[in-house]
């Protein structure tokens, strides 16, 4: 398992070394309203393969089916097996079910690197992006009160944006 984990870390940095592209996506600043610039280092596209929950989704990632967990963001829990003590919640399955609609099988997206790149289960973690390279899965999840705010302490990019859209969106209505 550890072979297999190191070996796809391996081959995601070498294509992502090879297929980085910089996008130009608009972000506010506190207090001003006036949007800003910042480059933005996507990889991708990649084709999403299935969604498997609100927060979670396998990609084809050179042949292999990867399992990407959207970084930053927790959805309430759908698909958990009887025997992890989690919950499974009809909040969680209008979460999956949000994801699907943004994310059908065959859909194209990008992904955006933080510090930790493969999380304690293997999956692999990214601000996910649609097709058109500006829109991120998480922000969607958060505006609109599928998700709350994951703060894992090493990947903090948008944190501070993340809680300010949880804030506005008043996320605890789905827990």
């Amino acid at each position: 398992m550890k072979n297999r984990t190191l070996s796809l870390i391996l081959a995601l940095i070498i294509y992502l070394s090879f297929t980085a592209c910089t996008i130009e996506v608009p972000v506010t600043d506190e207090p001003t309203t006036e949007a800003t610039t910042v480059a933005v280092d996507l990889e991708g596209p990649y084709e999403v393969v299935r969604v498997v929950d609100g927060d979670t989704i396998i990609i084809d990632l050179e042949g292999e089916s990867t399992r990407v967990r959207f970084a930053n963001v927790d959805c309430p829990e759908s698909v958990a097996p009887e025997d992890s003590g989690k919950v499974n919640t009809a909040e969680g399955v209008d979460a999956s079910n949000y994801t699907k609609s943004l994310l059908p099988s065959g859909s194209k997206i990008y992904l955006e690197y933080d510090e930790k790149v493969v999380d304690k289960y293997d999956r692999v973690l990214a601000y996910v992006y649609l097709e058109d390279g500006e829109t991120m899965i998480q922000r969607l999840l958060l505006e609109n009160g599928y998700a709350k705010v994951f703060d894992d302490h090493d990947n903090t990019r948008y944190t501070d944006e993340f809680y300010q859209l949880q804030k506005e969106a008043g996320v605890y209505a789905i827990y």
